[in-house]
């Protein structure tokens, strides 16, 4: 008898929602093959407020550089390949392997080289803002507020 209650709760609770929050939920996120609008919650109180994050995954692909950190006239970052491939720039111990994009969120893949116990690490990296140009990113595991800025030179500039 005790096994049957679990599965009755849930469907009790999925048969209460309304059809308008059921329309509403579909409504809100909406994915598209080159791009992708997610609802995000502003953590800036505790009331949750939604706007409408436009990601045109279509930029991604390319180099994307920051300056080295202490060193302003050097750079660092990686290259997003169109066939989910990623690699490196001046950074010789984190390598880039793959990349992918689920919703606002980038995932790049990697794994340390140079170190004792290299293992697969994975960053989760919540796109921010995207243009041609410059990509704003906030990772996950990060502090709010932070963000890592990244920019794309255009050839013959």
């Amino acid at each position: 008898m005790k096994k049957n209650v679990l599965p009755a709760f849930l469907l009790l609770i999925a048969a209460c929602q309304s059809p308008a929050s059921k329309q509403a939920a579909e409504k809100d996120s909406v994915a598209v093959a080159d791009s992708t609008e997610v609802p995000r919650a502003s953590h800036a109180d505790s009331v949750a407020t939604v706007d409408t994050v436009h990601i045109d995954t279509t930029l991604l692909p390319g180099k994307w550089l920051q300056p080295v950190p202490g060193i302003d006239s050097m750079d660092q970052g990686f290259i997003l390949k169109k066939n989910g491939k990623a690699a490196s720039v001046n950074m010789h111990t984190l390598i880039y392997d793959n990349w992918r994009v689920v919703r606002d969120t980038l995932i790049l893949g990697s794994h340390s080289e140079g170190v004792k116990n290299p293992s697969a690490v994975i960053d989760t990296l919540l796109i921010k803002a995207l243009n041609d140009s410059v990509m704003v990113l906030f990772p996950i595991s990060a502090a709010q507020g932070y963000e890592e800025k990244y920019t794309r030179r255009r050839k013959g500039k």
